[in-house]
């Protein structure tokens, strides 16, 4: 049975080149992230052009993780700028399923940039069949 979401709809300002755009919708999902005996909810967006899943570091350490003792990934998002990431094993509670998800957490991850950590091709796509219908507001997980 497919796991069913709503895309997520976020305020946004107009701007030159959308004038009229007061709001976004976005394949934002909940997610719960466990390590050893502690668990948080968490807000993540489904993104075909991650390589790999990528949390902000205070989750890591609201759960106990000592995040720089991870293996160290240097990575680059769209502008180009370069942000490190440390990886570790944690479980990830999508829908009901848990998954053991091998995922970064990034110190330069900073909210009011990035609001939502990022499900990428390694730890989230080889694990779930993804249908995204922006038209229908509709996100399919099998």
């Amino acid at each position: 049975m497919p796991l069913k979401f709503s895309y997520k709809k976020f305020p946004s300002d107009p701007n030159e080149a959308f004038p009229n755009h007061k709001s976004a919708q976005r394949p934002v999902i909940p997610i719960t992230i466990k390590y050893k005996d502690k668990k948080i909810d968490y807000l993540t967006l489904i993104d075909s052009g991650a390589d790999f899943c990528i949390f902000h570091s205070e989750i890591g350490e609201y759960l106990g993780i000592d995040i720089k003792s991870g293996r160290k990934l240097e990575f680059f998002g769209v502008t180009g700028d370069k942000k490190i990431s440390y990886f570790h094993n944690v479980t990830l509670n999508i829908g009901g399923n848990n998954k053991e998800c091998y995922c970064g957490f990034a110190p330069d991850f900073t909210a009011h940039r990035m609001p939502y950590g990022i499900l990428g091709q390694k730890g989230f796509f080889d694990m779930f069949k993804v249908m995204m219908d922006y038209n229908k507001n509709r996100i399919e997980l099998s």
